[in-house]
C-alpha cells in the first residue's frame, strides 16, 4: 500500500462554513418556533382569563336579578302572586287552545 493519498477525518474548510451556517440557520429556526409556541400558549392563557372573567360578570348578572326578583316579591307579595298566577292561567288557555286545535 502506499501513502500518496491520506484520508483524515478533519473537514475541508468549505464544509466547515457551511455546516457552521446551517447550524446557526437551524438555531434561528428553533428560536423562532420557540417563540410562536410561546405566543400561542400566551394568547390561549389571555382567552381563558378573559373567559373567566365574563363568566363571573354573568354568574354576578345572574345573582343580581335574583336579588332584585326577591326584593320584588318581599315589596309586593299580592302583585307578584296575581301576576304569577294571570301567567299561569294565560299559558294553560293557549296550551289547551292549542292542543285541541291540534287534536281536531
Amino acid at each position: 500500500m502506499s501513502s500518496d493519498h491520506v484520508e483524515t477525518d478533519l473537514p475541508s474548510p468549505d464544509n466547515s462554513l457551511a455546516d457552521v451556517a446551517r447550524r446557526a440557520h437551524l438555531a434561528h429556526e428553533a428560536r423562532a418556533v420557540k417563540s410562536l409556541a410561546e405566543d400561542a400558549f400566551d394568547d390561549g392563557v389571555h382567552a381563558a382569563r378573559r373567559a373567566v372573567k365574563s363568566v363571573r360578570r354573568g354568574l354576578e348578572r345572574i345573582e343580581d336579578l335574583r336579588d332584585d326578583g326577591t326584593r320584588h316579591v318581599k315589596r309586593q307579595p299580592l302583585k307578584t302572586v296575581a301576576v304569577a298566577t294571570g301567567l299561569g292561567l294565560a299559558v294553560g288557555l293557549a296550551a289547551g287552545w292549542i292542543a285541541g286545535r291540534f287534536s281536531r
